[in-house]
């Protein structure tokens, strides 16, 4: 989430770029899921009529961190305004007030985190050009990113509604760092309704899911010689609409304002793991 993904598949480790890049068609392993009567170690289903205490608010356009666009070239202000919850859900918006693009960003820092089992969400993507939804985790450390690892469980961009993107970041401090990422595509667009998307995440392994399918993979053999960063710590989850920037692309202001919608959000200890 933190990088900018070339927009040309590879298939090769390319070390300018630092990119492990695989496109793959609608299939994959079917998942069984989660051990029956198996309790979450944390959900939310967004019942209520605020924000749970669990999840911190993000504001701003990441210049007071000395990251301006949030390192993407993003385009959105982040601003409290623009999360709500209603009927069940968590809305992000993206919209113009004016003059400037707004959006939403939540994270569970500093409130909660996990290392290893099934995180996963029930979500549904903005119908907008520009914009750029994720689902993701970083880890709790103090190291700069991405020493110790970034997992993005879905990327996804209204100028590409057919490909979802599941990503890992690691290796050195940029220039250096290096992402993996495994794009899923399908004749029909991802708008429309809600998906599921998940992370298995053990020692030694990640898999990745969109709909109980299991779509990409990644193990420490696949990005040797970089060292494996993902057993190390717990990570905090992060949900947020961005809009341009790297991968977002070119924004359409008629497009806005838009909506990212999520259902629920749950976290499965490993020990529930099949």
């Amino acid at each position: 989430m933190l990088v900018p993904y070339p927009k040309t598949a590879l298939t090769r480790r390319i070390p300018l770029l630092g990119l492990i890049l695989i496109n793959t068609l609608l299939s994959g392993q079917v998942r069984a899921g989660i051990v029956e009567n198996c309790a979450p170690s944390f959900e939310d289903h967004f019942d209520g009529s605020s924000l749970a205490p669990h999840w911190q608010i993000s504001l701003g356009d990441g210049c007071d961190q000395n990251l301006c666009g949030w390192g993407n070239n993003e385009k959105q202000h982040y601003d409290r305004s623009q999360l709500r919850v209603a009927d069940g859900q968590l809305i992000i918006e993206m919209a113009q007030r004016d003059g400037q693009v707004v959006s939403g960003k939540i994270t569970t820092e500093g409130k909660f985190d996990q290392q290893f089992g099934r995180f996963e969400a029930r979500l549904s993507l903005p119908d907008a050009r520009g914009s750029w939804p994720a689902f993701w985790l970083l880890p709790a450390s103090e190291k700069p990113w991405p020493l110790t690892g970034e997992i993005d469980i879905l990327e996804w961009t209204g100028n590409e509604p057919h490909r979802v993107i599941a990503a890992a970041h690691f290796g050195e401090l940029a220039p250096a760092n290096v992402h993996y990422a495994e794009m899923l595509r399908r004749p029909d667009s991802w708008l429309g309704g809600f998906h599921t998307v998940a992370v298995e995440w053990r020692p030694g392994e990640i898999l990745w899911e969109v709909n109980g399918r299991q779509h990409a993979e990644l193990r420490p053999a696949d990005i040797a010689p970089h060292p494996w960063v993902f057993d190390d710590l717990p990570f905090y989850l992060i949900l947020n609409l961005a809009v341009g920037g790297t991968l977002g692309g070119k924004v359409v202001p008629e497009d806005m304002p838009a909506e990212m919608r999520v259902d629920w959000v749950r976290v499965y200890p490993q020990a529930c793991l099949d």
